[in-house]
């Protein structure tokens, strides 16, 4: 059995990740949460590898969909070391943006592939 406390823990960092604007604050939650041979993709974004390429794209995020804060709207569901969970993006003019990602986790309970949807 999976140790769901870490995994919760896990998501809420990487949602956290994508709410700083400082490199260095990024790539420290990225560290803690992303497998260094983690993926990520959405329908927007081609696959991509590492800590260095999804700290990129949080960074390269702010160009495309400007400031906003990321919240998870439910406890993340997993098993078999995959899962899923709820967002919302709030921007500052108020309105709302829900998204769900599936994940996949290693023995360490670190992000080794994210699939986005929005």
């Amino acid at each position: 059995m999976e140790n769901t406390k870490s995994i919760e823990e896990t998501i809420l960092m990487y949602t956290s990740a994508w709410n700083e604007t400082e490199r260095d604050k990024i790539r420290e939650k990225i560290d803690q949460c992303w497998s260094p041979e983690g993926t990520y993709t959405d329908k927007l974004t081609d696959t991509i590898t590492g800590r260095d390429a999804i700290t990129n794209l949080v960074i390269s995020s702010y160009q495309t969909m400007g400031p906003r804060t990321f919240k998870v709207l439910e406890q993340p569901v997993n098993h078999h070391r995959s899962g899923r969970f709820r967002w919302m993006a709030i921007f500052p003019e108020g309105y709302p943006a829900e998204g769900m990602d599936y994940f996949e986790f290693d023995e360490q309970n670190r992000i080794t592939r994210i699939v986005g949807f929005f």
